[in-house]
């Protein structure tokens, strides 16, 4: 049968004893988990006979390997159990085979060469065997992928690093886009296409090429200069004696310079401002050395849809948020990244602040599972510094943490260190965006992420980023 299909079988069952005797009915083996048995007991009288209808649904995942999966139905009599009746049976899944791929980053942005990195997922349920190979539409780029063959296991996923050269090196000008695509290629089956973009930056800016120009020319009229100009000197040192000439110095006469009047005081200057230019921020945490959001710069707390400045008034409610577990952590439209809800994160749009060298991204996330031994989750902070633009300019992608199926709070943060970060570097935000999504990495349940928690209670959601406001 197909996974995601339903197959019945009848089991019939006559009573060949002298006694009227109820009959349970199950079933045992891998399949059990995919059957249904109706009705799971059966009265007979002696000498009568009944049936039951087994209905296997094995689902269109992973989770249903192809290939057979034998079964045995159990039917245990309630008056004498000691005669159960064992019968076998042999179930064959079909193979199914769905792919999914993607490029992290999307745009990937060098002067020389630049290293995406690309996943491929099998949800099917047999063994997924490819090839994959770049190409761009102008064929000015050069591909590199490791490893260019995979073998992935159902339900596992498969990591190939790229690298992209540009053909020509552009030492100055504008940067320039081209466009590329990554082919997962089968036997038998139409190839996947993932796109993607290589920005290649100029090596030097225009202006340092009018700067040089200037330089140049001064450099070149100083020397005509240097060899052109004859100064004339002189001396009328033989002529006489020398005249002094020149305005006659005044020497003090002794008289006290005029005290100042009684009610003028003397200016103060205006006092410092605070380190940190504005108020106190609340430190929360555990009680530790610690400060609240961690040891970044700015503070925001994480509302219910947004990485917000100001924290939840006292009356409001904390909020907890499921996020699912086929979830990767963000969503795309094409090649632009639009400021709009989304169910997998949260995001600020608008921001307008200026970036402090030095300083990284931190955050306290208090997160949950619901008693699975093997979650773990991933936190994901997409970036975009240009107002006028709709893509994804930088990703900091953090390593999974390992939750405790205790289902209760646990605080997650960046201690657990930065997976990798891809795109541009950090520069100031003019009207930009700031997504915070969550990936979650392992395990068979949602994990639960609280948020919109006011300054009066614990375990509160918040972050620092290296930026302070302009």
């Amino acid at each position: 049968m197909d996974p995601g299909a339903a197959a019945t079988v009848t089991l019939r069952l006559r009573n060949t004893t002298d006694l009227v005797e109820e009959y349970r009915v199950s079933v045992a083996g891998g399949p059990a988990v995919w059957a249904a048995v109706e009705p799971r007991s059966l009265r007979l009288y002696p000498g009568t006979t009944g049936t039951a209808e087994i209905t296997f649904r094995p689902p269109r995942t992973p989770d249903a390997p192809a290939g057979g999966h034998p079964f045995a139905v159990e039917v245990v009599p309630t008056e004498q159990p000691g005669d159960k009746t064992v019968v076998e049976g042999h179930l064959t899944v079909t193979p199914f085979t769905e792919v999914r791929a993607e490029l992290l980053p999307h745009t990937v942005a060098g002067r020389f060469r630049a290293k995406p990195k690309f996943a491929l997922d099998n949800l099917g349920n047999t063994r997924l065997t490819a090839s994959l190979t770049g190409k761009d539409n102008t064929g000015q780029l050069g591909f590199e992928l490791h490893p260019a063959n995979v073998q992935v296991d159902p339900g596992r996923a498969a990591w190939v690093q790229g690298r992209i050269r540009p053909g020509s090196i552009t030492w100055f000008g504008q940067r320039e886009s081209h466009p590329y695509t990554v082919n997962v290629l089968r036997s038998g089956v139409e190839p996947v296409e993932v796109g993607g973009v290589f920005v290649q930056r100029a090596v030097m800016p225009r202006w340092l090429l009018g700067f040089m120009g200037v330089l140049v020319s001064a450099a070149v009229a100083f020397t005509i200069a240097w060899f052109v100009f004859d100064p004339k000197f002189g001396s009328r040192a033989r002529d006489g004696g020398m005249v002094p000439v020149g305005n006659p110095l005044s020497m003090p006469d002794g008289k006290p310079s005029k005290a100042p009047e009684p009610d003028q005081e003397p200016r103060k200057a205006p006092p410092a401002p605070p380190p940190g230019g504005g108020e106190e921020e609340p430190q929360g945490g555990d009680g530790g050395e610690r400060q609240l959001g961690g040891p970044g710069r700015r503070l925001l707390y994480l509302s219910r849809a947004a990485p917000w400045p100001d924290p939840p008034k006292p009356e409001e409610q904390p909020a907890t948020w499921p996020f699912p577990v086929q979830s990767p952590g963000f969503e795309r439209l094409n090649d632009e990244w639009k400021c709009t809800w989304s169910s997998v994160r949260y995001t600020l749009c608008g921001m307008k602040y200026a970036y402090v060298p030095g300083s990284e991204t931190t955050f306290d996330f208090w997160v949950k599972s619901n008693g699975d031994p093997n979650a773990s989750i991933s936190v994901i902070f997409d970036w975009n510094f240009d107002g006028d633009k709709e893509v994804l300019q930088r990703r900091e992608v953090f390593k999974p943490f390992k939750l405790e199926p205790n289902q209760e709070w646990q605080k997650y943060t960046e201690e657990v260190g930065l997976q990798f970060a891809e795109g541009q570097d950090f520069r100031d935000i003019n009207g930009g965006k700031l997504s915070v999504g969550f990936w979650v990495r392992s395990g068979d349940s949602p994990i639960e992420v609280r948020s919109n928690v006011p300054l009066d209670q614990d375990q509160i959601s918040a972050m620092r980023i290296p930026y302070d406001p302009r």
